[in-house]
């Protein structure tokens, strides 16, 4: 026997050990945590990289704010690129890349250099999500994906509760440096372990580059970022935010009229006939806008409102993460036999009633309690993230799953970034100093108010869904393999038909 057939028995027995499935599994988790920790950690050092680069608070802003652009402007590129050089090579591409520019960031010397390498690292973040997911997608037939949803939801929620308490940490015994720096071993290993255990995957496309389309996408969602992200800070008045704001609207608008119109177009939008799919989606952007605002504003209520330091903070609001653990082992298994649709109402209804009991808290409610209502916000959310997950790609191909994923992100952070942006206005509003963090209390009362209403629609929305619909994600199979492609897979004709408004 040669050498490189000894040599290669080995690597084959270690993948036959772990199956390109529960590698993409992992490689996800991996991805995901570090997207998520990413946007929530920077929040927490703001005020140290003003105080050291000797700039205002307003300035420093840059730094999340072009991140946030970065990852709009790649998120609809993603599902091509991904079928046409092939979804393993992009994905560590956008791995790499992410990892790279996290340790220039950690290396800048002003801000400048800072929003740069955060330009830099938002291109990475914005296609590696979205590639992630569809290799996940595409791993797991309908009838596995609760399983998927459960790791998904967790990493969703552990990342920001979690981020405010390593950052504090990090800012508070470190530097700020830190907080990019972490990236470093978890990216190092995503890739690693992504190359060899990964396969490759490649759509037949037709057509070149939608490069219009990618150019109106990328302007018109950077400048709807930029515009709902200063608006409660500069005044929905303001002349730069108003601008933007009609320039974004006539990008996008000019965006969806040339998808719908070209054959082979940057992001398939036609995928949003499909009933389950564009009512998942909305159901989605609502829990997200809805627990991420309470999330958000809770721990900004702890901090500016109270007083709290960014450790206790984060302290207060980590049992959510707790709950989400618990409570998604027992959705996993009502799932397959109640359905998306009473599951999501519950959790939207959970949500209401929490934000509710929220907006009466005052400088002296009981730290324990505020916990306590976090818990409860993790239970319902985790009513809501993983139906909502496991249902929307129940009906879409493997050949659609690239276009489907990228709109699911697109619309996911677009958004929840207007709805977090409503939420501080409304705090504005209400009598809270955004510019300056220093909010009255009663200020909260609204916005907790507001996420009542948002999770009233999100309700409502979800009331709206066919069980029926997610047939596929919901039954079970009679084996226990789990291996990718088996299982019932949704012929792609029936999918579209009863799919369809």
């Amino acid at each position: 026997m040669s050498s490189a057939s000894a040599d290669a028995m080995p690597a084959g027995a270690i993948r036959r050990m772990l199956p390109h499935h529960r590698a993409v599994a992992i490689v996800y988790a991996s991805s995901m945590f570090m997207s998520v920790m990413d946007t929530q950690i920077v929040n927490v050092a703001l005020p140290t990289m003003s105080h050291d680069f000797h700039v205002p608070i307003s300035s420093v802003q840059w730094v999340v704010t072009a991140y946030l652009m970065s990852i709009a402007v790649c998120v609809p590129a993603s599902g091509w690129l991904g079928d046409r050089f092939g979804s393993k090579r992009i994905y560590l591409v956008a791995v790499g890349s992410f990892t790279v520019a996290s340790l220039l960031c950690a290396m800048s010397s002003n801000l400048t250099e800072l929003v740069v390498t955060r330009v830099l690292q938002g291109a990475g973040g914005g296609m590696m999500v979205p590639v992630g997911m569809a290799m996940l997608y595409r791993a797991y037939p309908p009838d596995r994906r609760i399983g998927v949803a459960r790791l998904i939801t967790r990493v969703m929620v552990i990342a920001p509760a979690t981020a405010p308490i390593i950052g504090g940490s990090l800012v508070t015994w470190g530097s700020w440096r830190w907080i990019f720096t972490i990236n470093l071993p978890v990216g190092a290993a995503a890739m690693i372990f992504g190359a060899y255990f990964l396969s490759e995957h490649r759509e037949a496309r037709k057509g070149g580059f939608d490069l219009p389309g990618a150019i109106l996408g990328g302007v018109g969602l950077g400048l709807l970022l930029y515009s709902v992200g200063s608006g409660p800070t500069l005044g929905w008045a303001s002349p730069v935010v108003d601008a933007t704001g009609l320039a974004a609207v006539a990008a996008i608008t000019a965006f969806v009229v040339l998808e719908l119109r070209l054959e082979y177009p940057l992001l398939n939008l036609h995928l949003l006939s499909n009933r389950l799919f564009r009512r998942c989606c909305a159901v989605i952007a609502f829990s997200s806008t809805s627990f991420f605002g309470s999330l958000v504003f809770t721990s900004l209520y702890l901090q500016a409102g109270r007083g709290l330091s960014a450790i206790n903070s984060g302290l207060s609001t980590f049992p959510e993460a707790i709950a989400i653990g618990i409570t998604s082992q027992f959705v996993a298994r009502l799932f397959p036999r109640v359905g998306p649709r009473r599951l999501l109402a519950s959790g939207f209804v959970g949500l209401a009633v929490t934000c509710g009991v929220l907006s009466r808290a005052t400088l002296s409610t009981s730290l324990w309690e505020i916990r306590g209502l976090t818990f409860a916000l993790g239970v319902s959310v985790a009513f809501i993230m993983l139906p909502s997950q496991a249902s929307a790609f129940a009906q879409i191909t493997s050949a659609e799953t690239g276009h489907a994923s990228a709109i699911f992100n697109t619309l996911q952070r677009a958004l929840s970034s207007l709805g977090v942006a409503f939420l501080a206005t409304v705090l504005a509003l209400g009598g809270g100093d955004v510019v300056h963090r220093r909010p009255s209390i009663s200020a909260f009362h609204w916005v907790f108010a507001a996420n009542v209403a948002l999770a009233a629609v999100g309700a409502a929305l979800s009331l709206r869904i066919r069980d029926a619909d997610a047939a596929s994600a919901m039954h079970s199979r009679a084996s226990g393999h789990d291996g990718p492609g088996g299982g019932p897979q949704p012929d792609p004709a029936t999918a579209k038909v009863s799919g369809s408004s």
